[in-house]
């Protein structure tokens, strides 16, 4: 076992992680684990999807054209932009910005699905609106936000308009009361 390597598995997705001084440390590790994967895969005849299996170097500064490609069951891996592990996009400099306005576009079709019962002219209480809030929009909002938390203010700060927009459009409240308000008597 590597000590630049570590194996990530949930159900049946798997993600590799490969840390080194050098880039092309970096892709020989990874090539011999993925050839080591491979071993295993036909001892145990697992199929892998290829067209599924992609990987993304994250590192500072701007990416290198010629970059080094890594194969697997004798096919050439394509370099992503982007990778989604999780239902977590996550971009080469790590900004978060991609996975955030995924976030933002699932939040707001989800709110169009329940906007009868969580709208201004819904019937129901506000302690209902507000379980529902809490049951179906904020998991959407703050699913694995231990990590793309520490994202740029700017980012963040779209994830805090939804939740105030949703919140105001609940509550019916007027323009003059303050977001902090409306969050501290909701108890959110």
């Amino acid at each position: 076992m590597n000590n630049h390597i570590i194996n990530c598995f949930f159900a049946e997705d798997t993600a590799i992680l490969a840390q080194g001084s050098t880039t092309k440390l970096v892709i020989r590790t990874l090539q011999r684990e993925l050839i080591e994967i491979e071993e295993w895969c036909t001892l145990w005849r697992v199929a892998i999807n290829t067209d599924k299996t992609s990987f993304v170097k994250f590192r500072k500064g701007h990416p290198r054209k010629n970059q080094q490609s890594l194969t697997f069951f004798e096919e050439d891996l394509s370099w992503g932009m982007e990778i989604k592990y999780l239902g977590l996009i996550l971009d080469p400099k790590l900004t978060f910005r991609n996975h955030i306005k995924y976030n933002t576009d699932k939040f707001w079709a989800k709110v169009r699905e329940i906007i009868p019962l969580i709208g201004r002219k819904s019937p129901l209480f506000l302690k209902n609106k507000v379980l529902l809030f809490k049951q179906i929009l904020r998991p959407i909002l703050t699913y694995a936000s231990e990590i793309w938390g520490l994202a740029v203010k700017t980012h963040l700060k779209k994830v805090q308009i939804m939740q105030n927009k949703i919140l105001r459009i609940m509550t019916n409240a007027p323009w003059y009361i303050r977001n902090d308000v409306i969050h501290k008597d909701l108890k959110l």
